[in-house]
């Protein structure tokens, strides 16, 4: 008895075939488009205690300690609160590679008497989101920078 292949043209395509169930991929980023990296592997990465960020605003300037880092964004412990969509200025350094960007307050949580501030990047340079991107791949690989 002969044998029949299947050719891939024999299988019928899968557009506009309905699926009966949503996937979901069950991910450590929950709904975050970034991975996120914590200060504590910040400063083992680039062997510090810790690194600050300057910030400011169209009427002062203030100085926090980065919580932690994306590609989309840092959170910074602040000693003042700042409001939601208040446009900014953030400046610091990872190592000797200096991060400029415009960003926007995306929320404030108090906790004790500091302020947990999440900032959102606005036009960070190509440079600058590739390097943050690959300080997950150095976290992982055990590097330091």
């Amino acid at each position: 008895m002969e044998k029949k292949t299947t050719r891939w043209d024999d299988i019928p395509s899968l557009d506009g075939m309905g699926v009966e169930w949503d996937y979901k991929p069950e991910t450590s980023l929950g709904k975050r488009a970034f991975v996120r990296i914590n200060a504590a592997d910040i400063s083992g990465l680039f062997e510090v205690k810790e690194i600050f960020v300057k910030l400011a605003t169209a009427q002062q300037t203030h100085t926090g300690r980065l919580l932690d880092i994306s590609k989309g964004g840092i959170s910074l412990s602040l000693s003042v609160a700042l409001e939601e969509n208040l446009p900014v200025k953030i400046g610091f350094f990872l190592g000797s590679t200096k991060v400029v960007s415009k960003a926007v307050i995306r929320h404030t949580r108090q906790e004790g008497e500091l302020y947990t501030t999440g900032i959102k990047f606005i036009d960070l340079n190509e440079e600058s989101a590739e390097y943050i991107g690959g300080l997950y791949a150095s976290k992982i690989l055990h590097h330091t920078i």
